[in-house]
């Protein structure tokens, strides 16, 4: 875990970028990951986990972004297998 002006170690940002592919909120994964919801913010920019498109409620996941780039998934649901 991080303090204030601390570098994250690569297993704290792997930890970070897995609960970011959860449903878990952004300031429940800082208070969980003791830093702050900015550099959480920071790390989902970098990864690109999410993807806000402008709304700050709802996001996409990089997952399901993929499934549908991917033209044999089209029309399937990313949860369908």
């Amino acid at each position: 875990m991080a303090g204030k002006g601390n570098y994250f170690t690569d297993d704290c940002v792997r930890r970070i970028i897995a609960l970011l592919a959860t449903d878990m909120a952004m300031s429940a994964i800082a208070e969980r990951m003791c830093c702050s919801r900015t550099s959480v913010g920071s790390i989902n920019r970098k990864f690109q986990v999410r993807t806000y498109e402008g709304k700050r409620v709802m996001w996409e996941s990089a997952e399901s972004r993929s499934l549908f780039q991917n033209p044999e998934m089209r029309g399937q649901s990313p949860h369908s297998k």
